[in-house]
């Protein structure tokens, strides 16, 4: 895509967050009473609440220390979402199919709202260190109880910002995907009516793409779900299940590494009666939990390599690297919340309860977890992916050079 072209598009997906941004202020100004919403998510209506919420003034009562901060993330977002875009762009060309480019607009919209809740986490956790004794609730609460504690307590509203990503990835898929559809039927109009002329050759046309290369995309995919498996590997250890009982920064990492691990089979046998009375924190050694988490992240390995599968090969080979760690980022994002849904609706669907099922009802904790974890570790995704592709790239040129060659040609004595 064109440079006027990325512009274009980049400013383009920056207007609706800012319309979302004043409808919300004005709508929170003309109301008597503070803007609230539904922090446990029953219904879709909801979902999008949570979403808009984001942009709404917070209540001082729920994070004294952030107030003064959020209007300031807010519009950080914002601007992260022309960046990313406009990187995102950098990576379609007039050979990308539209609806890779859709979801290359949709990976950038993810990518920028999992950096502005990082950001808020972050300047959370330099102000809480830094704020004296006793300004929480007039209790002398150390930093790290008020750490430990942080995703019971402000999780709700941070989750606000992921939601947000999920509803601007719809409308940033169909703004990027149709404008890469319109240069696509542009550029089959003017091939047309040049037809009986000399052909002119496009540079963008002519771009390499992973895809080209038979396999490449597919070992690209691999290489990127490698981090993923370490981490899942690591968050089955016993060191990590016990970490969560501490305080401070090890009690945070249970925000944003909680759900997805990889364990061996437990030893011992599993204890029914702890699984009875302790129905809200699961025994790790119980059978079916192991079978249960096992099975979650082999689902996310696997549909995370499958959307970088389709994802990659149509890319291009070289260059923009920022922007594929934009996409890297934001499939991360997706495939985390794919396997949330699917893991709630195949529970609700084989679930006996006599009352029935409520998807809604489960969905918005597991979705908030699973979109979590694609935000704080979906960069990890992107850097194999970079540096297999860069080994390709030389392997490639190696063999060009090598068949390039001139032969010597011996003349007759």
């Amino acid at each position: 895509m064109s440079r006027p072209f990325r512009i274009f598009v980049a400013v383009f997906s920056t207007a609706g967050p800012i319309s979302l941004y004043v409808v919300v202020a004005a709508k929170a100004r003309a109301m008597t009473g503070p803007f609230t919403v539904a922090r446990t998510a029953v219904d879709l209506p909801t979902f999008l609440g949570k979403g808009m919420a984001f942009f709404a003034p917070l209540d001082p009562t729920i994070a004294p220390m952030m107030d003064a901060v959020t209007p300031l993330i807010r519009w950080v977002v914002v601007l992260l979402i022309a960046v990313s875009t406009y990187l995102a762009c950098g990576l379609v060309t007039r050979r990308t199919h539209p609806f890779v480019a859709a979801m290359v607009g949709a990976a950038a919209a993810l990518t920028a709202t999992a950096i502005g809740d990082l950001l808020w986490w972050a300047t959370l956790v330099v102000r809480v260190h830094t704020a004296p004794a006793g300004w929480y609730a007039n209790e002398a609460l150390d930093h790290s109880t008020l750490l430990a504690s942080a995703h019971l307590t402000l999780t709700g509203w941070t989750s606000d910002a992921l939601f947000l990503g999920c509803l601007l990835a719809f409308t940033n898929a169909s703004l990027v995907g149709g404008t890469s559809l319109a240069i696509l039927l542009l550029n089959r109009l003017d091939r047309d009516a040049d037809e009986t002329q000399v052909a002119v050759v496009d540079p963008e046309s002519r771009v390499p793409l992973i895809g080209d290369v038979r396999g490449r995309g597919a070992n690209l995919a691999l290489a990127g779900v490698l981090p993923v498996l370490v981490l899942i590997l690591v968050n089955g250890t016993q060191a990590v299940w016990d970490s969560y009982s501490g305080r401070g920064f090890l009690a945070l990492l249970r925000v944003f590494l909680s759900r997805p691990a990889l364990s061996p089979p437990p030893r011992e046998r599993d204890d029914v009666e702890y699984r009875l009375t302790h129905e809200i924190d699961p025994n790790p050694l119980s059978m079916d939990v192991w079978v249960y988490r096992s099975v979650l992240a082999l689902a996310l390995l696997l549909v995370l390599w499958l959307l970088l599968w389709a994802l990659l090969p149509g890319l291009p080979s070289s260059g923009h690297r920022l922007g594929l760690v934009v996409v890297c980022w934001g499939a991360t994002i997706a495939a985390s919340a794919l396997t949330a849904t699917s893991d709630v609706l195949v529970g609700c669907a084989i679930s006996d309860s006599p009352t029935g099922c409520a998807p809604w009802e489960s969905l918005g904790a597991q979705l908030t977890s699973s979109l979590r974890f694609g935000a704080a570790w979906g960069w990890l995704v992107a850097l194999p992916v970079l540096l297999a592709r860069r080994l390709f790239d030389t392997d490639t040129s190696t063999d060009t050079s090598t068949d390039t060659q001139e032969t010597p040609v011996h003349e007759p004595a």
